[in-house]
C-alpha cells in the first residue's frame, strides 16, 4: 500500500476485533432464537453466507420474494444451469512416441504437454470464479468450494488437471444432492485414488493413506474408530485404481476378499460396504451436520443443535437439501451473535469485493489475487484443507486484502503489492512454498514427487512451508492481466451523484453499505470520517462539495472505498 497514512490507519484497524458484537469463531454457545421478520439486514445475512456477498439489488429482490420462497430459489438456482466448460484434455506423448524422439524432442514435447495442462487449469479455475461472481447458483457454487476443502486433493500431488477438473465437476454435479452418493463417488474418484495413494492399495500390501482419511476427516472424525478399523477398512479399499490417471479402475485381482471387521462388523466387504458400514455409525451424521454448521455459522454448534441436525441428516438419508432449507429457514440461523462472526476466506473475499463494487474483473485475476492471499484454488496446503476461521488473518494478511482490493480500484500497483520480500510464508495460513501458477514445475504443474515414506503408505502430513515465496511467476501473470484486459471500470462520483449524497457523512454511509457485508463499528466510521475530511481539505473543498471536484473526487473516493474494503468489517460474512 502506497499511502503511509492509510497503512497507519489500517495497521491501528487490525488490533481491533473483526466483530466487536460477536464471540470469537469457534466458541460454542446456545444461540438464541432470533426475533421473527423477514427484512434487509436478514437477507443480507442470508446471502452473505449461501452466496458470495449482497448487492442491493439482490437484497431488494430477496425481501420482495420473501424468505421462504427465496431459499427455495438459492437451492434450486436462479437460471438454468450454465454452460459446462468445455473441456479438450491435452494428450501427453505415450512411450512409444518419446522413444523415437531424441533429448531435446522429448524435453520440448513434455513441456509443451505440461503448458497446455496449466493453461487448461487456469482457464478452468477462471471459469469457476465465473461461476462464483455470477452468482446463478451461489449455494451450490458455495459447496463446491466447501466440499473442495473438505474432500481435498492438490495438483502438487496429484499432477493432473484433468483429474483435478473432473473432481470439481463431480463435487457440482453433488453439491445439494446425498452425501452418501457423493462419498462413493469420492471414492471411485482418480484425483482422490491418486492423492492419498490408493493406487498403491494392494491385498499383498495394503496402504492406509485412503481408509484413514475417509474415517478421520471425511465420516467420523478421530476418537471414533480404531488403528485396527483403519486397516480393516483399507483391505476393503483395495483394487480401486488409476488407469491412465482419469479413469478409476476395478482391479479385481489385488482386491483383498477375505473377511474384515470394521467397527464391529465381520464380512467379506469392499468399498461399498464400507460406505454403508460408515454412514450407519452414530459419528458419521454428527460429524457431517458439525462441519456444515461451523462452516456456515462460523463457529461450534451448541450440542442439542448439533444432535437436532445430525438427527435431521440421519433420517434423511443424508440428504443434503433438507439440511439447507432447515437450516436457512432457522431463526438461529439470524440471531444477532452469528451475523458478522464468520471470517471470509480469500476467495469468498475476492468474489465478495467484485460484486460488491460492480467491477468487471478477469476471473483468472481473481482466482491470482486469491491464492495470494492464502487460498489457491486446487492447491490446499494439506490433507485438511484450509485451516480457515480466524488463521485466515494476521496483521499481514489484512494489509494484503486491503491492497488486492486497491488493485481493482486502480488505486495500488500491483509493483507495490507484489515484491520479492512481501510475503512471509510463516505469516501466511494456506500459502504455499516453492513454484507458484504459471511456473515450469516438474510434471503437470505439480512440485517435488512424494517421498518414500508418503509412497509407502505412511499418514500425509502437512507440507513445511519455505522461508519465503516466490512469487515472481505470479507478478508475472498479474501484470499481464492488469496490463492488457483490466482497467476498472468503475465511476464513484456518478454512483454518488445518482443518489443525491454529499456530505461526508453521507458519503461514507452510503459506500459502507454497499460495500460492506456488516455495519460500521462507531471506531472505524470516525476513522473514516477523518479521513475524508482530510482528503477534502487538500482539495480546498467544503463538506458537500467533493463531488464536484472531478477526476480530483473520483480518486479520493476509491481511496475511500479501499480503505472500507481493508476495514475488519469488510473480512467477515
Amino acid at each position: 500500500m502506497s499511502n503511509p497514512s492509510a497503512i497507519a490507519f489500517l495497521l491501528a484497524l487490525a488490533a481491533a476485533p473483526l466483530c466487536a458484537q460477536a464471540p470469537l469463531v469457534g466458541q460454542a454457545t446456545d444461540v438464541a432464537p432470533a426475533a421473527p421478520g423477514w427484512n434487509a439486514q436478514r437477507a443480507e445475512h442470508l446471502l452473505n453466507r449461501a452466496s458470495f456477498g449482497a448487492r442491493p439489488a439482490e437484497i431488494d429482490f430477496a425481501v420482495r420474494t420473501g424468505q421462504r420462497e427465496f431459499v427455495r430459489l438459492l437451492l434450486q438456482g436462479f437460471v438454468e444451469p450454465a454452460e459446462p466448460f468445455f473441456l479438450d484434455p491435452p494428450v501427453r506423448p505415450d512411450r512409444r512416441e518419446l522413444a523415437a524422439m531424441d533429448e531435446k524432442q522429448r524435453r520440448d514435447a513434455l513441456e509443451r504437454f505440461r503448458r497446455d495442462e496449466r493453461e487448461m487449469l487456469f482457464a478452468y479455475s477462471g471459469w469457476w470464479i465465473e461461476q462464483m461472481v455470477e452468482a446463478e447458483h451461489p449455494l451450490r457454487e458455495k459447496l463446491v468450494l466447501f466440499w473442495h476443502g473438505y474432500f481435498t486433493s492438490s495438483m502438487r500431488d496429484v499432477k493432473n488437471a484433468e483429474a483435478m477438473i473432473r473432481q470439481n465437476e463431480l463435487f457440482r454435479r453433488h453439491a445439494l444432492g446425498n452425501f452418501g452418493e457423493l462419498l462413493r463417488a469420492v471414492l471411485r474418484d482418480p484425483a482422490m485414488l491418486e492423492y492419498l495413494d490408493n493406487n498403491q492399495n494392494r491385498k499383498d500390501k495394503p496402504n492406509e493413506n485412503l481408509a484413514r482419511e475417509l474415517m478421520e476427516l471425511f465420516t467420523l472424525g478421530v476418537g471414533n474408530y480404531s488403528e485396527q478399523d483403519i486397516k480393516e477398512a483399507a483391505r476393503a479399499l483395495t483394487g480401486w485404481r488409476t488407469q491412465g490417471g482419469n479413469e478409476a479402475l476395478y482391479a479385481a485381482r489385488q482386491h483383498d476378499n477375505g473377511k474384515k471387521t470394521i467397527l464391529g462388523r465381520t464380512g467379506r466387504f469392499d468399498a461399498d460396504d464400507l460406505v454403508d458400514i460408515l454412514l450407519e455409525q452414530p459419528a458419521c451424521p454428527r460429524w457431517v451436520a458439525g462441519r456444515l454448521l461451523e462452516h456456515f455459522e462460523g463457529r461450534k454448534p451448541s450440542e442439542e443443535r448439533l444432535t437436532e441436525y445430525a438427527t435431521l441428516l440421519k433420517n434423511s438419508k443424508y440428504e443434503l437439501a433438507p439440511f439447507f432449507e432447515k437450516l436457512l429457514l432457522d431463526e438461529r440461523f439470524y440471531a444477532p451473535e452469528l451475523v458478522g462472526e464468520r471470517i471470509a476466506g480469500p476467495v469468498e473475499y475476492m468474489v465478495g469485493s467484485v460484486r460488491r463494487l460492480g467491477v468487471a474483473v478477469p476471473p483468472s485475476l481473481l482466482w491470482l489475487a486469491a491464492g495470494q492471499l492464502g487460498q489457491r484454488l486446487f492447491d490446499p496446503p494439506n490433507v485438511k484443507g484450509w485451516e480457515g476461521g480466524e488463521a485466515w488473518i494476521t496483521t499481514s494478511t489484512l494489509l494484503a486484502r486491503g491492497n488486492m482490493a486497491g488493485m481493482l480500484l486502480g488505486v495500488v500497483r500491483l509493483e507495490d503489492v507484489l515484491k520479492d520480500d512481501a510475503f512471509d510464508a510463516g505469516d501466511e495460513p494456506g500459502m504455499m512454498g516453492g513454484e507458484m501458477a504459471g511456473a515450469p514445475m516438474d510434471g503437470a504443474m505439480g512440485g517435488d514427487s512424494m517421498s518414500s515414506g508418503e509412497m509407502s503408505g505412511a499418514p500425509k502430513t502437512p507440507r513445511k512451508p519455505e522461508k519465503k515465496v516466490d512469487l515472481g511467476p505470479e507478478l508475472t501473470a498479474m501484470k499481464r492481466l492488469l496490463g492488457t484486459v483490466y482497467y476498472p471500470r468503475i465511476n464513484l462520483t456518478a454512483r454518488l451523484s445518482r443518489t443525491g449524497r454529499s456530505t461526508d457523512g453521507e458519503i461514507i454511509d452510503f459506500l459502507a453499505d454497499e460495500l460492506l457485508p456488516i455495519a460500521l463499528t462507531d471506531e472505524s466510521r470516525s476513522a473514516l470520517v477523518e479521513f475524508l475530511a482530510s482528503e477534502r481539505r487538500a482539495l480546498d473543498c467544503d463538506d458537500g462539495r467533493l463531488l464536484g471536484a472531478g477526476v480530483k473526487a473520483e480518486g479520493v473516493l476509491r481511496r475511500l472505498a479501499h480503505l472500507i474494503l481493508s476495514m475488519p468489517e469488510a473480512q467477515v460474512s
